[in-house]
């Protein structure tokens, strides 16, 4: 965990952050580090260097390859890098590039910083009340606790950092803590920022690209799915799928609507392309001057093959979506292109269904990143209902939360063709199609593989997710097979440079005592 300077955090936000109004901050002069934390804008510029780092290549890279790469979704292009061919090819050393977590403990020392030095700030400025204090804490809580969320579902075994590092000369060595130690200090710091979070800002890229009470009740709603605490999954679910706004009509009278509206037609060019869409709850803001370079490099552009592809037999067959799911193609274009390649098509732009053939327009900007929306929370409840088990009405109520998602997509199709509850009437039968649908609804958004963590942890058995992801591959079946099959091989190595910097680091036993991979 590289030492970074509280002077290196502000000149990030001072010198680059004009991506969007409320973040387009400039100096008036040089900052030095003493002449900081004096007023209310200091804490915010610093609040706002943690969305900035984490529009980052850097960030944003390892969110799309930790959550997607090892999946079944994808499979690296013909342009990829090595790190990313290394891990498609379940062939990861401790060397692998994309196995280093420097950008996720950067955005960390950024909200530690903000929590360590804040509350004087209070007492500096009398503007700068307690609430506001509250609510800036609030936001680094919340950021901090993304970033943890990331890296224990990624590396397993991670160290919990909440000191901040202020200067180069300190040396930072924190040991690895147990997963369920670190979901637990995650849930605190959600819990608390719940608490202190302001419900909404003053314009719609604020609300939606600013840590709210309810991205925060999207974060504990994930947290307690995969802690398998399936009550609080539910109970975090319905505060954010029962939540209304109210509106005065031309006569004066409120107008009540679900707050986080189901979007019923060109729902993908609303979401993905338009960006801050009613179904939004979280999304991290890009635009021309602070763009979204990693889904550039990663899914392409107009005019470039993206590195990595979607996976062949999904492009080709109707095995994953059915011929009337309009998912397919406005996630990706399924035409080969000219390396032979599948394009990535989701957050690129809109598609347009003319018959049986597709046309797609690019988007003029990059993409905003979407970490929730209410699709995905939907699916977290149905998934967790099932698990919950209660009562038939549970298997009942997860199937309709399924079900909206999926007609949504079959707009052609008739409501009696919708999932019947005598074909899926079964935990086992529920389990595997709430594990589908969310594939469908969320594929490329970074959710897969953590998805099929999740349900390997909960049987203690890689065996299905091994099954799930073997179909992307047309050699070496039964290595890759023989390698997911350990449950240690489903989290990657800490890099070998970390191990250098912190000694109190153990690596990953898997990397230490396999030999297939140390021979590879």
């Amino acid at each position: 965990m590289k030492n970074i300077t509280l002077l290196l955090i502000v000149s990030l936000v001072f010198g680059a952050y004009s991506c969007n109004e409320y973040l387009d901050v400039r100096p008036e002069n040089q900052i030095l580090l003493e002449e900081m934390w004096q007023k209310e804008s200091d804490v915010e510029a610093v609040l706002l260097a943690c969305y900035r780092a984490m529009q980052e290549n850097d960030f944003m890279n390892r969110v799309i390859i930790w959550g997607e790469l090892r999946s079944d979704n994808m499979l690296a292009g013909n342009s990829a890098g090595d790190a990313e061919k290394k891990i498609n090819e379940v062939n990861i050393l401790p060397t692998n590039g994309d196995c280093t977590w420097g950008a996720f403990y950067k955005v960390i020392n950024y909200c530690n910083t903000v929590l360590e030095y804040a509350p004087a700030v209070v007492n500096r400025d009398p503007n700068f009340t307690q609430s506001d204090l509250k609510a800036k804490e609030a936001e680094a809580l919340a950021i901090r606790a993304l970033c943890h969320f990331y890296l224990v579902r990624t590396f397993r075994d991670i160290p919990w950092v909440d000191k901040a590092t202020i200067s180069d000369d300190q040396i930072l060595e924190v040991p690895q803590s147990a997963p369920d130690e670190i979901l637990q200090h995650i849930t605190n710091d959600l819990l608390t920022a719940e608490a202190g979070a302001l419900s909404v800002y003053p314009t719609t890229a604020e609300s939606k690209g600013r840590m709210t009470k309810d991205a925060i009740r999207a974060m504990l709603a994930d947290v307690y799915l995969w802690r398998q605490d399936y009550e609080n999954c539910v109970k975090y679910c319905d505060l954010l799928i029962d939540a209304v706004a109210t509106n005065n009509n031309f006569s004066g009278s409120q107008l009540v609507r679900p707050k986080y509206e189901l979007i019923e037609e060109n729902a993908s060019s609303k979401i993905f392309d338009q960006g801050n869409a009613s179904e939004s709850i979280f999304e991290l803001q890009f635009s021309t001057v602070k763009t979204n370079e990693a889904v550039s490099v990663l899914y392409g552009s107009m005019n470039s093959m993206g590195q990595l592809t979607a996976t062949t037999v999904y492009a080709e067959t109707n095995d994953l979506y059915v011929a009337t799911d309009e998912r397919k193609t406005d996630f990706m274009i399924t035409s080969k292109s000219g390396t032979g390649e599948y394009k990535i098509f989701k957050y690129l732009g809109t598609s347009s269904r003319m018959g049986t053939s597709s046309s797609y327009s690019y988007k003029a900007t990059t993409a905003n990143w979407i970490f929730y929306r209410i699709t995905d929370v939907m699916l977290m409840k149905a998934e967790a209902l099932v698990q919950l088990n209660r009562s038939e009405d549970d298997l009942k109520t997860s199937l309709h939360l399924i079900n909206t998602t999926y007609m949504r997509a079959n707009s052609t199709l008739l409501a009696s063709d919708s999932l019947a509850f005598a074909n899926y009437s079964t935990p086992a039968a529920l389990e595997k199609l709430v594990l589908l649908e969310r594939q469908r609804e969320l594929m490329f958004e970074g959710k897969r593989w953590f998805d099929l963590v999740r349900h390997a942890e909960r049987r203690q058995s890689t065996a299905d997710l091994v099954a799930y992801v073997i179909n992307k591959y047309t050699s070496n079946i039964g290595t890759i097979s023989a390698k997911l099959g350990v449950m240690n091989a489903i989290y990657l190595p800490i890099h070998s440079e970390e191990l250098k910097v912190n000694k109190l680091l153990k690596q990953n036993p898997y990397y230490e005592t396999t030999s297939s991979i140390e021979k590879n």
